[in-house]
């Protein structure tokens, strides 16, 4: 029978339906339920360059499946666990390539047909990605006896005894007291005394279901102050430890012990039916009387008795007390390659790299190379630090030097990230070990004034591209910014000057692109041509599997009036003023923004109202404004009316208002306008900087759009840009803008993915998609980028290093 295996790069990627049905056919331990897979891909507790999933199919049918990281070493052994029983040697800066399921302790590997044809075939893959990425070993960890582990060793792996995990079984126990007296005699006594002591100190005890308020945030500190104590404080962060949590949804279970509502011990659980799971422990020792660990653990199996559920998991590590309260060892061992060397994990490539710089017409610079920190300094146009390092940067000359690239790295199994203009707020451009390909220096531009079109490299700024059609009588929606490049801002629908009326949205104006795929053949695509490739160049964004180094775009007349006018209104009113704005219904000529912003002279917050009036003459675009504002009941101060405008002035009022170093931004669209002002007045006082904008844009009721990847609609577009200079603000803001546009992600039927916050929810970027676009840009990809040389963005969120905020 056929085999066949896929290693795809998020959980994402795989229907949900059928992995759901595989995972319960498969009876696959607790840490493979997609809740849990997907918390350990969108927040990572350990830092790791790349998440792999491994599905075996036969016949089409998924028999098999094994999730696998890439780590460094350090990272993935940091109690030298591995080092004293496998001999796992680091000397620094090698990876492995491991299957465990990232933060568990069963990673038996679920499979309806476990045969040694089919593990045979996992491990060869795993081997094949081992390779390309130089990993110094591979292998199966945390692994119980069982198929798996004997296919493992007959398949040359070395096995080794790894380390136990503890569980105890409470079938036999009616109530807790039963399972108390069975306890060894030492247990039996401390667990007693320990109880004597607790109940008589006016403590509390509870296991308690999710929503748990700030009780985890607090159980999360907690658990990070214990492990610093014992030498591990990478065990976990505190922030993203909570945050995997919260993402586990009805999984997670808190079992607390407290005194006057204050948490003084707890543990981070999982339940699931039949079994209760005891997770991550925090302790404060030195405030109760009673041992807070042994308390803990006896609140969570009276829970669990008293619940039915017939095990109790204890984790690994700590024998001793563990063993004492009723719980016994289970052995899990590790399967792994040979050392594959210092060599392979470090291998440079210097045959494959002097051809590339001998063969470019522009120029790359390795990180060896001493201008390596200045192009990286350089490379994003948002003034925060991202961290995230390639190990090679290309700035192309010519669509021959993308070609060269593509080979470059196909060689030598570099992944490839794409930096159009730099402007990518997220800086999603940057990634870890990738090859930077850098387009910006492809800003050739020709218009052609008889077929009103453009053809623009994708390097060409916006500012280049309007004064060039301006000369010529044409305009096109480029983005609001001057220095905005036009591929990346296209790629992700290009919510540009006037689009609504233009095409409805930016990208709607590109009539076709020249493109070099992934596997660096150069090819011409558009409605008749590759229309697939068509389809998902018009909004797929920065998750696309081929560069573009040509643009054909549809260029428009250019307007004899543009007419800017801007009222203030107090912020109460602001919730009024939208539904106003929706009851008018402005015709799309008439661009609509309301902008939430701080006054500069007293610093409280202000309610903007700005018009942008697109028409043949003057008295039209009178009429246009006069159309909305003469229906707004609501108190409106003029400050500007039917002023002159134009591209320069809309580009001058966005470098007014962008005046930070540092930024970031979210945004949503949604039709719920009465929703919106609740949630954000409730944001609004606690804004840490008065930079900071948000930015509502009247985007019109049911737009038509093309079959397109690009599809997020919503009456209005709701965008912040949280802005600040100095580092040390960073998590404040951060935090600010996460919170609120976590709220309004309730209200949301869409978002706008060149605004989206990548960084923080790159594995929530299908909400930019929508359920079945996201599925055929996977389906694409798959096509297309079978290996994925093209890194997809929705692994971004794991790309930051563990000591940066996300």
């Amino acid at each position: 029978m056929t085999i066949t295996v896929q290693a795809l790069d998020s959980l994402n990627e795989i229907d949900p339906g059928e992995y759901r049905a595989f995972f319960l056919q498969s009876r696959a331990p607790l840490f493979y339920d997609q809740r849990f897979m997907l918390a350990a891909e969108q927040s990572p507790l350990l830092p790791v360059h790349r998440t792999l999933y491994f599905l075996v199919r036969r016949k089409g049918r998924l028999v098999a499946f094994m999730p696998a990281y890439l780590q460094d070493l350090g990272a993935v052994d940091p109690l030298g666990v591995l080092a004293h029983s496998v001999g796992l040697q680091n000397d620094g800066a090698d990876r492995g390539l491991f299957s465990h399921v990232m933060h568990c302790f069963d990673s038996t590997i679920p499979a309806l047909s476990p045969t040694p044809e089919v593990y045979g075939a996992l491990l060869d893959a795993m081997a094949d990605v081992a390779r390309a990425e130089r990993a110094r070993y591979f292998g199966l960890l945390n692994l119980p006896d069982g198929p798996a582990l004997r296919e493992a060793a007959r398949a040359g792996l070395r096995v080794s005894h790894m380390v136990d995990r503890y569980a105890a079984d409470l079938s036999a126990f009616p109530d807790f007291d039963s399972f108390v007296s069975a306890l060894p005699a030492d247990g039996r006594h401390e667990m007693t005394r320990q109880l004597r002591k607790f109940q008589s100190s006016g403590a509390s005890a509870r296991v308690i279901a999710p929503p748990f308020g700030d009780k985890l945030d607090q159980l999360a500190a907690l658990c990070q102050q214990t492990t610093a104590r014992n030498g591990t404080p990478h065990y976990f962060p505190a922030e993203p430890l909570a945050r995997f949590s919260r993402l586990c949804g009805d999984l997670i279970r808190l079992s607390v012990v407290e005194v006057e509502d204050r948490l003084v011990s707890g543990f981070i659980c999982f339940e699931e039916a039949g079994t209760f799971h005891l997770w991550s422990a925090g302790m404060t020792y030195d405030e109760t009387p009673f041992s807070p660990y042994t308390i803990g653990v006896a609140a969570a199996c009276r829970h669990a008795i008293e619940k039915g559920l017939r095990r109790l998991e204890g984790g690994r590590l700590h024998a001793r007390i563990k063993t004492r309260l009723g719980l016994r060892p289970l052995r899990l061992y590790a399967a792994t390659s040979e050392d594959r060397g210092k060599a392979a994990a470090s291998a440079r490539l210097p045959d494959a790299a002097q051809v590339l710089v001998r063969t470019l017409e522009g120029e790359v610079r390795f990180r060896d190379h001493p201008a390596y920190e200045e192009w990286l300094g350089a490379a994003a146009w948002n003034g925060r630090t991202f961290d995230r390092r390639p190990a090679a940067i290309v700035r192309a000359a010519s669509e021959a030097d993308v070609v060269r690239t593509i080979a470059f790295a196909r060689e030598t199994g570099l992944r490839i990230s794409v930096r159009g203009g730099g402007h990518s707020y997220a800086g999603c451009f940057l990634r870890s070990d990738t090859l930077m390909l850098d387009v910006s220096a492809l800003n050739q531009l020709d218009i052609d004034v008889a077929r009103s079109r453009a053809i623009a490299g994708p390097g060409v700024q916006g500012a280049m591209l309007s004064t060039a059609l301006a000369s010529h009588g044409l305009a096109f929606p480029t983005g609001h910014g001057r220095n905005v490049a036009i591929g990346g801002f296209l790629l992700g629908g290009g919510l540009g000057i006037n689009c609504a009326q233009w095409g409805g949205m930016s990208v709607f104006n590109v009539e076709a692109l020249d493109i070099v795929d992934a596997q660096g053949r150069c090819r011409h695509v558009d409605a008749e041509h590759d229309p697939a490739l068509f389809w998902a160049a018009r909004g797929g964004g920065p998750g696309l599997f081929f560069v573009v180094t040509r643009f054909y775009l549809k260029c428009w007349p250019l307007p004899r009036a543009i007419r800017g006018s801007l009222y203030a209104a107090d912020v109460s009113q602001l919730g009024a003023v939208l539904e106003e704005i929706e009851r008018a219904d402005p015709p799309r000529n008439l661009q609509v923004m309301v902008i939430v912003a701080s006054d500069s002279a007293s610093g409280n917050p202000v309610v903007l109202v700005n018009t942008l009036a697109f028409t043949g003459d003057l008295a039209e675009a009178t009429r246009l404004r006069a159309g909305l504002t003469d229906r707004i009941t609501t108190p409106l101060t003029a400050l500007e009316v039917d002023q002159p405008s134009g591209f320069e002035t809309i580009y001058q009022a966005t470098d007014a208002m962008l005046v930070s170093r540092r930024y970031r931004t979210d945004n949503i669209l949604t039709d719920r306008t009465q929703d919106i002002a609740p949630i954000l007045s409730r944001h609004l006082p606690a804004k840490p900087s008065p930079a900071s904008v948000m930015l509502l844009v009247w985007r019109g009721k049911d737009p038509s759009y093309p079959d397109a990847a690009y599809s997020a609609r919503g009456r209005y577009f709701v965008s912040t840009y949280a802005q600040w200079n100095e580092a040390s603000d960073d998590a404040v803001n951060r935090a600010w803008l996460n919170g609120m546009y976590d709220e309004l992600a309730g209200i949301a039927s869409g978002a706008y993915v060149n605004e989206f916050d990548l960084e923080h929810r790159s594995a929530e970027v299908g909400r930019c998609f929508g359920d079945e676009n996201r599925q055929r840009l996977s389906e694409l990809r798959r096509l297309h980028d079978a290996n994925s040389l093209f890194v997809p963005v929705e692994t971004l969120a794991q790309d930051v290093p563990p000591d940066v905020p996300l």
